[in-house]
């Protein structure tokens, strides 16, 4: 079965596309990457977006009309982009505008846009969504999800990492999987390079290059009470934000450049991972695998991988395991959405949450055939 897996993450610069065949599921699910193509979003959009996010106060109108115009964006200049014969299936993650959990407001819920029917009504295929909601219902923290692909694919004493607007890591322990949100990933660098330059991301690392790390800094915010927090955990854009650059980054300019900023946030974005893997994981680590928009930043990643080879030899990105390390995430929402059609429970015990089936699904005109061709598959785990 094809998936066309679209995610939209908390970097709010754009959306991924994936087209992923896969087969069987569980331990037996068997995949390959054909295609991973990214869009960035019109800069009226990506305003909006970081608009709603911000927990701001917005009119009912303004919502919907944004929740409508990023389903039309994905419908017309993501889905349209690809020849419907081209896939069976679309996976689509959301894009988080609140997350509760991330608050301690696990009652509040958690709130993903992008109008899935308009997408569903562009293409007549099956769309399967919203990952998140019932995970949270469940007494889960509704993140981080694709702990359950890693879990699938990778071997004991494995730990991934993941950059997006907020980075995650996956441990395959011994007969467990542990899973939770570090902190920060490219959202604080993508604030700040938005706020002096009005670029979307630091491309390249540029600015942190010319920039200097602002060692007081860092160590003011490695005291942030969500590092001592144990897992399971996950935050968001709603602790780790514009507010948070506001009150906590803001006020170091004028003394030190811009550059220097974000030059400093980003080696706080790598001591943060750091010091969540060595404090928290536990059992040895064999082999650290990244990926993630932040392998794009020569900058974090060089300061990424001086940091975790005091913890082991090897680290590697996902490329090297035959995964296109931007194409992450879309595998593993396709897995998910692959398992949600099974019947067979998605989250794993990183989240906190009881088992249960992901996702919502609007049957496309052939969901009859595909349930069918679903029934001759192998599943085992």
């Amino acid at each position: 079965m094809r998936f066309l897996s679209i995610v939209t993450g908390t970097s709010s610069d754009g959306a991924d596309a994936s087209l992923i065949d896969l087969k069987g599921c569980g331990k037996a699910t068997k995949f390959k990457i054909i295609k991973y193509t990214s869009f960035s979003y019109p800069e009226g959009l990506r305003r909006e977006l970081l608009r709603v996010s911000s927990l701001e106060r917005i009119t009912a109108e303004e919502f919907s009309r944004v929740h409508w115009d990023l389903g039309r964006f994905l419908a017309g200049s993501v889905v349209g982009s690809f020849n419907k014969s081209e896939y069976d299936i679309i996976a689509y993650s959301g894009y988080t505008v609140y997350h509760g959990p991330a608050l301690g407001r696990r009652d509040y819920g958690t709130l993903q846009i992008g109008e899935a029917s308009v997408i569903y009504a562009s293409t007549l295929k099956t769309v399967v969504y919203d990952f998140r909601t019932n995970d949270v219902a469940a007494g889960g923290l509704g993140a981080p999800l694709i702990a359950l692909s890693d879990a699938l694919i990778f071997s004991e004493g494995t730990l991934t990492i993941n950059i997006g607007g907020i980075s995650n890591v996956t441990y395959i322990g011994e007969g467990r999987v542990m899973a939770f949100d570090t902190g920060p990933g490219n959202i604080l660098i993508n604030l700040l390079t938005d706020y002096f330059y009005n670029e979307p991301y630091d491309k390249d690392g540029l600015h942190a290059s010319n920039g200097r790390v602002i060692k007081g800094l860092i160590n003011e915010l490695m005291q942030d009470e969500y590092f001592k927090q144990p897992p399971p955990k996950n935050t968001g854009r709603e602790h780790f934000g514009l507010n948070y650059v506001r009150s906590r980054v803001l006020p170091y300019l004028g003394r030190y450049s811009r550059d220097d900023l974000i030059r400093t946030i980003t080696r706080f974005t790598a001591e943060s991972i750091y010091d969540q893997v060595r404090r928290f994981i536990n059992g040895p680590i064999r082999e650290v695998i990244i990926g993630g928009g932040g392998i794009r930043n020569p900058v974090l990643m060089g300061d990424l991988r001086e940091l975790l080879g005091e913890l082991t030899p090897r680290v590697a990105s996902f490329k090297d395991h035959g995964i296109d390390d931007l194409a992450r995430e879309g595998l593993g929402f396709a897995i998910i959405a692959n398992e949600t059609l099974h019947l067979r429970v998605g989250n794993t015990e990183a989240t906190g949450g009881s088992p249960i089936i992901l996702g919502k699904i609007i049957p496309g005109v052939d969901f009859m055939d595909i349930i069918e061709r679903l029934r001759n598959d192998e599943c085992s785990g």
